[in-house]
């Protein structure tokens, strides 16, 4: 159960690409915890109803061969769902499966020194209940990651507010530069202006003063006669 661990592991280095990924191995982990649940409803029904005791050697004569043919099956579909999280996930902690043991409590297995068929069904529930708990935290792990942005995500959002400046910087020139030659405008019309008095007057004063000093031409033939 233990190998598990390695798939959450692996998730947490993923980025936003692989979300597809970690709803699969949400699925996977829901599936394992419901192959629990039904284990350990086939471990109660024959605790409500145990029947005849078996011998003290085999645990089928104990559960029924029916049972023991569907916890089998229960522990196969268990050993499919832990190889897909695997493949999935691309850990190799597969080949520890074996050690650690099956998810599923089957009854194929001797009975132990003064068990009964009764105290092993109580064991493999509470030995179930705790497994199932287990996947359920593993979930509850895997669904609170948060995954890492890709980096093309990262260099698209970096050059967008690269824009966003680059263009305010612009913005802000193009009206510093209207402003000064509005300002440029208005001091050279203003200049502009003054000389043009200035001359008008001038050249008005001269011609005033070229009538005033200026002798008439009848006069002066008049006073030479």
């Amino acid at each position: 159960m233990k190998s598990i661990e390695d798939v959450v592991v692996k998730i947490e280095g993923w980025d936003r690409r692989r979300s597809k990924d970690r709803d699969q191995v949400l699925v996977g982990l829901d599936a394992l915890s419901a192959t629990c649940d039904e284990a350990i409803e086939v471990w109660k029904r024959y605790l409500d109803n145990p029947g005849a005791g078996g011998d003290k050697w085999t645990a089928v004569g104990w559960v029924g061969a029916e049972r023991a043919k569907r916890l089998h099956e229960l522990n196969l579909r268990s050993c499919e769902l832990l190889h897909l999280l695997f493949a999935i996930s691309g850990s190799d902690a597969a080949r520890f499966i074996a050690y650690e043991g099956n998810i599923i409590e089957m009854a194929y297995r001797q009975l132990g020194p003064g068990e009964t068929g009764p105290d092993m069904a109580r064991s493999a529930i509470d030995s179930m209940n705790a497994r199932r708990a287990y996947l359920r935290s593993l979930a509850e792990r895997v669904k609170s990651i948060h995954l890492a942005e890709t980096t093309q995500v990262k260099r698209a959002s970096a050059a967008r507010s690269g824009a966003k400046k680059a263009h305010a910087g612009k913005t802000k020139k193009t009206k510093a530069v209207v402003v000064k030659k509005q300002v440029r405008k208005k001091s050279a019309a203003s200049s502009a202006r003054m000389p043009v008095k200035k001359d008008a007057a001038r050249i008005a004063g001269k011609k005033t003063t070229s009538r005033l000093t200026k002798p008439a031409r009848g006069r002066s033939a008049k006073r030479r006669k």
